[in-house]
């Protein structure tokens, strides 16, 4: 029997990209989890920055009316 966890926000089609994640964060190359990390922080930075500049406006979609 598989062991599962329900998680809120998880989507399933994402469940791939995550096993990835842990796996890479977990992995016995000092490393490779160090650099995942490095990366997951750049990430959070860009998507940060995105956030500032292009504000999530309700009833918006981003583009330009007209």
């Amino acid at each position: 029997m598989a062991n599962t966890v329900t998680m809120i926000g998880i989507d399933p089609t994402e469940l791939g990209s995550i096993r990835l994640l842990v796996f890479l964060l977990r992995h016995p190359d000092p490393m490779v989890p160090e650099l995942t990390r490095q990366a997951l922080r750049h990430i959070e930075q860009v998507a940060a920055n995105r956030a500032v500049i292009q504000p999530d406006i309700p009833g918006h979609a981003g583009g330009h009316a007209g």
